[in-house]
């Protein structure tokens, strides 16, 4: 018996696939994964990995993720509805997100103690160290930590807030390929060579 299931729960589920099976799943957006026990889809479109001009290519050129059947089926579209091109892709708002926490949790230790020049090294060498871990996992382009005296002043210090900056650039998803075909005769040159290689 064939059993319609909404295309959100479908999604959310994926996002739970990927998550268990990608180390760095923050960085693997829902599109192009097969997905299991998918039989069908109630509204088909028509899609082609080499036309965007297609029924699927008009979604994604406007932010809307479909469904395809190639090789089973599958999501295709990394698209957030944000306004800011930041956070475009899904993956780019899972790698905040992922990253924030990661901090915040990393920094637990520090918390309650007493707040001296040499504990903020410790918390920005910490926080450095984790984000060239994960930077060398190739979970991130580039990412580093800093103290900054325009965030900071005494009256806040002196009351135990203190404010640390970082920056990062997440790893971007590969959403466009695009190829260039030429054709040459340079690889006609060393021909004689190319027959004396297989003698």
């Amino acid at each position: 018996m064939t059993q319609l299931k909404p295309i959100i729960a479908t999604a959310l589920a994926m996002r739970c696939l990927i998550d268990e099976k990608y180390p760095a799943s923050f960085t693997k957006s829902i599109s192009n994964v097969p997905v299991p026990g998918v039989g069908g889809i109630v509204h088909p479109r028509t899609w082609d990995l080499e036309d965007p001009n297609t029924e699927v290519g008009y979604l994604n050129a406007n932010d809307v993720t479909s469904v395809i059947q190639h090789e089973g089926f599958r999501f295709w579209g990394n698209r957030t509805c944000s306004a800011d091109p930041r956070f475009a892709f899904e993956t780019g708002t899972l790698t905040a997100q992922w990253l924030l926490d990661t901090i915040i949790n990393g920094c637990f230790p520090f918390i309650d103690q007493p707040l001296t020049p040499v504990l903020v090294r410790d918390i920005i060498d910490s926080i450095n160290a984790k984000l060239r871990a994960t930077v060398a996992k190739g979970w991130l382009i580039g990412a580093s930590c800093w103290y900054n005296d325009a965030q900071n002043n005494e009256q806040d210090l002196s009351q135990g807030l203190l404010v640390i900056d970082y920056d990062y650039t997440p790893v971007p998803t590969l959403e466009n390929l695009q190829l260039n075909q030429r054709i040459t005769d340079r690889y006609l040159v060393d021909f004689g060579k190319l027959i004396a290689q297989g003698a």
